[in-house]
């Protein structure tokens, strides 16, 4: 059967005209929820919504949910490059992005409830830890996924960078370096953090590197650089130079730099002293110095990108089972980190010849 024919048709079962039928199925957003509801419901029962290209979209409307500052450029630089890659994909289709900001920690519960039961919103994304929004989103009736954060009651579908690998495989590689011991200097505000401090722990018991979090773990109270100047500065009165750790992973470029700024103030020299390493995006970072930061460089635009085309194929087939989408890490070689096995092997030689 022709498309034309399935148009016809859907219009004949739906009591539809067929410039409706053929809106709803291009995306269009002057069509009412309701006609919307008749073409997919007859559509899916026909099996043509299997055979849309990929590059369709049958949304009308979209709803972010993040913090305030996902959605400013001098806030969360990381949502807000997420959020811009979303409008990079939808920017062809008539699909309206809609955002609601809410608080991290107590969010407005009741303005998600006005917005989510909008007939206007199709489908919902969001990218804060709160279990009560994950709830009411799956109860909506409305296509819902998160992206960096995971519904743990396993019902919605979630993208996120895979925090536990890439912590684990950044401290593999500095433990592949010689480097011992390494303090993990991050901060623990949300749940991908917790599982990066998992992989890095996987990592120091993989490679039978003893971990102590009082000896191996600094957290900032925040993701400032004033914040983890303050913190590492108050690190390094408590530890003597030689004391000093062999390598530092930090949980972001901001944290990275504000070690290497520390370090620069007490003469430390970066990496011959100790070596920097850090775990963050590649969006907007801007060189201070002449200094390279190696990093595990997370997916960032790439999650944006992989909810649009999520959306669209839960839409296609929902019924399945939910999943959980890892996007993997890249490594980035800077010069900040020094190859230590050198020195260990010179340490082990001298001690055979003593012996």
């Amino acid at each position: 059967m022709t498309g034309k024919l399935k148009i016809k048709q859907l219009a004949e079962l739906t009591q539809l005209s067929t410039s409706t039928v053929s809106r709803v199925l291009s995306g269009k957003s002057n069509v009412s929820p309701q006609a919307k509801e008749k073409v997919f419901t007859h559509a899916k029962l026909l099996g043509i919504l299997h055979n849309i290209p990929a590059g369709r979209l049958l949304m009308n409307s979209i709803l972010v949910c993040a913090p305030a500052k996902a959605f400013t450029p001098h806030g969360d630089r990381y949502y807000y490059e997420i959020i811009q890659s979303i409008l990079s994909e939808i920017e062809h289709y008539d699909i309206r992005l809609s955002k609601c900001s809410l608080e991290v920690n107590g969010a407005d519960i009741s303005s998600f409830i006005k917005l989510i039961n909008n007939d206007d919103i199709d489908a919902i994304i969001i990218g804060i830890d709160d279990a009560m929004l994950y709830k009411l989103a799956s109860e909506s009736n409305k296509l819902a996924i998160t992206i960096n954060a995971k519904d743990k009651e396993m019902r919605l579908d979630s993208i996120s960078p895979d925090h536990y690998s890439s912590s684990y495989s950044a401290a593999t590689y500095l433990f592949q370096k010689g480097h011992r011991p390494v303090l993990l200097f991050t901060d623990l505000r949300r749940d991908t953090m917790l599982l990066r401090l998992d992989g890095f722990k996987r990592a120091c018991l993989d490679h039978h590197v003893f971990f102590e979090e009082s000896e191996h773990l600094l957290v900032n109270k925040g993701y400032e650089a004033e914040e983890a100047k303050l913190s590492f500065e108050k690190y390094l009165q408590n530890r003597a130079r030689e004391a000093l750790p062999s390598a530092i992973l930090c949980g972001s470029n901001t944290i990275a730099q504000a070690v290497i700024d520390v370090f620069e103030q007490h003469g430390i020299q970066v990496p011959d002293d100790v070596s920097v390493m850090s775990l963050d995006f590649n969006i907007g970072i801007k060189k201070t110095n002449s200094l390279d930061i190696t990093s595990v460089y997370l997916p960032c635009r790439e999650l944006g990108r992989e909810s649009v085309y999520v959306l669209q194929s839960r839409l296609t087939r929902p019924v399945r089972t939910a999943f959980n989408l890892l996007l993997q890490s890249q490594f980035y070689i800077g010069n900040s980190v020094a190859d230590v096995n050198w020195k260990r092997k010179d340490l082990y030689q001298q001690s055979s010849n003593d012996a």
